[in-house]
């Protein structure tokens, strides 16, 4: 039974190029004649790697996505290890949830491009339209509307100070006396 597989392979960074497109053509046809079918090779690059392996930080990463049958995993690691250009390696099982997850977004994306295409397609009558909408008149407030409207707006800092007025205002007895006493002068303390 075949299934489908990915492997992730780092490989040397000191090798020339053309020792890397044999290494990567190497393991490609390793699997096409074990019965397997290459499916995509997608070279990431040299990238820095997150400790150092054989006194190296960087290593050239290459992915491959292959459908074979399962004993093969066990044959390439087998020659992963006996590779010298490979510094590490990781094969594993695609997940189905993960061929559903990868099959929605590449639906995504071209629904977005065919959105994208409409849309390049006929920009010129969006902006008509645009042109043709007349602009809305400006309302004019009555006077309660206006009135509530500056009763809805916040407080500037005048409006803070008749606020605190009034307050002192509207208080009685011993509230309104403290507050008074608290506003006078420390001579006027003095003559009482």
């Amino acid at each position: 039974m075949e299934r489908l597989y990915e492997t992730t392979i780092v490989l040397d960074p000191q090798l020339k190029s053309t020792e890397i497109e044999d290494a990567i053509k190497k393991v490609t046809n390793f699997i096409s004649n074990h019965g397997g079918e290459i499916v995509k090779v997608d070279e990431w690059g040299k990238r820095r790697l997150a400790y150092e392996i054989n006194k190296k930080q960087y290593g050239y990463y290459v992915y491959i996505r292959f459908n074979a049958p399962g004993q093969i995993v066990r044959l390439l690691e087998r020659e992963y290890r006996l590779m010298e250009s490979v510094l590490r390696y990781l094969t594993v099982r695609v997940d189905k949830l993960m061929l559903r997850m990868e099959k929605l977004q590449e639906e995504r994306a071209t629904q977005a491009a065919a959105e994208e295409a409409r849309a390049a397609e006929s920009p010129a009558p969006k902006a008509e339209a645009a042109e043709e909408k007349p602009a809305e008149p400006e309302t004019k407030e009555t006077g309660a509307e206006a009135q509530t409207a500056s009763e809805t707006a916040e407080p500037t800092a005048g409006a803070a100070e008749t606020e605190s007025a009034k307050d002192e205002a509207g208080r009685t007895g011993t509230e309104g006396e403290a507050a008074e006493s608290s506003k006078t002068s420390p001579e006027a303390e003095e003559k009482s």
